[in-house]
């Protein structure tokens, strides 16, 4: 550690602020210069894919930004600290400062994992505006300790090695959730459609996605077995003035079927212009992505009488008479509303949306009462056992990657010595 050196981020090598060349003039993007943008750059990877490229003429354009192989560039606007390194001649836009590495004193993939550990000091030193910024020269002010290059070089390919053998085991943790998702997934579908009983007689449904279901059983369309998007006007509301009731955005609701319910608001105030609810409804989200990442909910224990939430839902409400709204629920959860929806989409100014008359007319296999409750508790118990299985794993993975984290930091900061690892 004698040897280390206190320095500036400046010192590490040329800063250089991205630009975004005039979008109106389409020649100065082709498919020659990749083009970074801080939604390119993944925390996941030190690579980065970018969705656009500049032309020759934007680079022209724009030739005195141009960044060479290996620099690392910091998002230092907005969404600050995401960190990525160029693999080929790149440029980026205006919120990302990058550092053309000085290779002669200082190994780029050092400077890489040295920079991952300066995330807070990065968005600690921001301007205190609606959108935070770190300018050029704050930035290239940040104290950073570096050792002499050859240890730097050790460090980062121990880091390589190491972080690699981490994501590694994240990526396999990754791919059994999927295949839990998927097995929770087909569950689902097999109940709702062909029952319990593997040796009931089957008949032909009519319907490509529901295929053979059991011969007692019948298809209707959703709105045979529930109403959409009742009315606020009845006794429970009757006498609601400024009281205080759940209400729901879009980000309180979560594709694990929860919500959160803290966020209470006067009745008075969500009356108008809000999406009316009650317990035992099912609210859809009908605009993407929402709607295809499985925002669909079925309202259980509702803590004040009636709730309120995003005008970007739909309210289903369970004819009680006809469906056991939590196999409703089930149904309308399962994937085949969400695959075959997103076709009957339709768009206004941008984002797209499912219209509630597809929802109404979807058609649906029905069972018997008893069977629906039958099929519903036997999901809520096994759905329940392979969500147990993935939050086990989702924690491993937030292990491994706290763990990634602090090996990162004890390496570059000389708490652990790799000098003799091979």
């Amino acid at each position: 550690m004698n040897l280390w050196r206190n320095i500036t981020v400046g010192n590490l090598g040329e800063i250089i602020t991205g630009y975004t060349p005039p979008t109106k003039n389409t020649e100065f993007f082709g498919d020659k210069y990749p083009f970074i943008t801080p939604t390119d750059i993944t925390m996941e990877s030190r690579s980065v894919q970018t969705e656009r490229f500049l032309s020759q003429e934007g680079y022209e354009y724009n030739k005195n930004r141009l960044l060479a192989p290996n620099s690392v560039c910091v998002t230092c606007i907005a969404s600050i600290g995401k960190i990525c390194m160029t693999t080929v001649p790149s440029v980026t836009n205006q919120q990302i400062n990058s550092i053309v590495v000085n290779q002669d004193q200082y190994d780029p993939y050092f400077v890489y994992y040295l920079l991952i550990t300066k995330t807070d000091v990065i968005q600690s030193v921001a301007n205190s505006a609606t959108t935070p910024i770190v300018n050029k020269s704050t930035f290239a002010s940040i104290h950073v300790c570096v050792p002499p290059l050859p240890e730097q070089t050790q460090i980062a390919n121990f880091l390589d090695r190491k972080t690699g053998q981490i994501d590694e085991l994240i990526r396999i943790k990754e791919r059994q959730i999927e295949l839990l998702q998927e097995q929770r997934t087909v569950l689902i579908n097999q109940a709702v459609t062909k029952g319990l009983d593997p040796h009931v007689e089957m008949k032909p449904s009519g319907v490509e996605w529901i295929g053979e279901i059991p011969r007692h059983w019948e298809v209707l369309r959703t709105k045979h077995v529930g109403s959409s998007n009742p009315s606020k006007n009845n006794i429970k509301t009757a006498c609601l003035k400024d009281e205080l009731v759940v209400f729901l955005p879009m980000e309180r609701v979560h594709t694990d079927g929860t919500i959160d319910q803290e966020l209470r608001l006067p009745y008075s105030q969500l009356k108008n212009g809000y999406t009316y609810f009650e317990e035992g409804d099912i609210l859809i989200a009908k605009v993407t992505p929402c709607f295809e990442n499985g925002k669909i909910i079925h309202i259980k224990n509702l803590a004040t009488s009636v709730g309120f939430g995003s005008t970007e839902f739909i309210v289903i409400r369970p004819d009680l008479k006809k469906v056991f709204p939590p196999f409703l629920h089930y149904i309308l959860y399962n994937a085949p509303l969400r695959s075959i929806g997103k076709h009957f989409m339709t768009s206004a100014i941008g984002l797209k949306r499912v219209p509630t008359e597809f929802v109404e007319n979807f058609r649906i296999p029905i069972p018997t009462y008893q069977e629906q409750q039958q099929i519903a508790n036997f999901l809520s118990h096994k759905t329940k056992q392979i969500d147990e299985l993935i939050a086990a794993e989702q924690q491993k993975i937030e292990l491994l990657k706290e763990y990634r984290q602090s090996l990162i930091s004890e390496a570059v900061t000389g708490k652990i010595d790799v000098r003799n690892e091979v």
